[in-house]
C-alpha cells in the first residue's frame, strides 16, 4: 500500500518536474527544489540499503550527476537550460522505473503502437489551439518530433492545453527513451551470456 503511493508521489514529482520547461510559474524554483530533495532522498536510501554501494554508484553514474548542482557553476542560459532538461530526464527515469519495469513485460510492438496513438490524440489540440500549425502535417510532425525529441522540437507551445499534452509526450518519449535503451543492454548481455555459455562448452568438449 505505502509502497504504491510512494510510486503515485514519484509520478507527481515527474509531472510537476516536465511541467517547469513549458509552464512559467512562481512556483517553478520550488517545484525544481522540491523534486531535487526528493531525488536525492531516493538515491541516497538505496545506495545505503544497497548490498554493495560501489556497484551500484556504477550501476547508476548519470543518477549521481543528476545530484549536483551544476546549472549554478554555468554562465550561459542555453548551458543551464539544457543541463536542467537533461537533469528532469534523468529523474523521470528513475522515477518511472515501476512503469518501465511493468512494460518492459510488454513487447515493443505495444510501445510503439501506445506512442502512436498519443502522437495523433495530440495533434488534433495542436491543431485547433496552435496559431503556427496550419495543417494537420505540421501538427502530427509536431507531435511526432515531440516525442522523439523529448519535447524540444521546432517551436515552444503557447496554449495552456498544448503545454498539457507537450507534458505528456515528453513523459511517453523518455519513457520510450528508457525501454529501448533497457530492451538493447538487455538483448546485449543475452548475447554475452550466449556466447560465454559456448564458450565454456567448448572448452569443456
Amino acid at each position: 500500500m505505502w509502497k504504491l503511493i510512494y510510486q503515485y508521489f514519484l509520478f507527481a514529482c515527474v509531472i510537476l518536474s516536465v511541467s517547469t520547461i513549458w509552464y512559467e510559474s512562481p512556483f517553478q524554483k520550488a517545484i525544481l527544489i522540491g523534486t531535487w530533495v526528493v531525488f536525492f532522498a531516493d538515491y541516497m536510501v538505496f545506495l545505503y540499503l544497497s548490498k554493495d554501494r560501489f556497484q551500484y554508484i556504477k550501476k547508476h553514474p548519470f543518477d549521481l550527476i543528476a545530484l549536483i548542482p551544476l546549472d549554478s557553476i554555468f554562465q550561459s542560459a542555453k548551458l543551464i537550460r539544457l543541463y536542467r532538461l537533461w537533469r528532469i530526464k534523468t529523474i523521470t527515469k528513475r522515477f518511472s522505473n515501476p512503469i518501465i519495469g511493468k512494460a518492459m513485460g510488454m513487447s515493443p510492438q505495444t510501445w510503439f503502437l501506445t506512442s502512436f496513438v498519443f502522437v495523433i490524440v495530440s495533434t488534433f489540440p495542436f491543431y485547433f489551439y496552435e496559431p503556427v500549425v496550419d495543417s494537420f502535417q505540421d501538427a502530427a510532425i509536431w507531435s511526432f518530433g515531440s516525442l522523439l525529441f523529448v519535447g524540444r522540437f521546432s517551436v515552444e507551445p503557447t496554449a495552456f492545453v498544448s503545454k498539457i499534452v507537450i507534458v505528456v509526450l515528453t513523459i511517453v518519449g523518455i519513457l520510450l527513451h528508457a525501454l529501448i535503451v533497457r530492451t538493447v543492454f538487455h538483448y546485449v548481455d543475452q548475447l554475452r551470456r550466449n556466447w560465454s555459455s559456448k564458450d565454456d562448452q567448448s572448452k569443456e568438449a
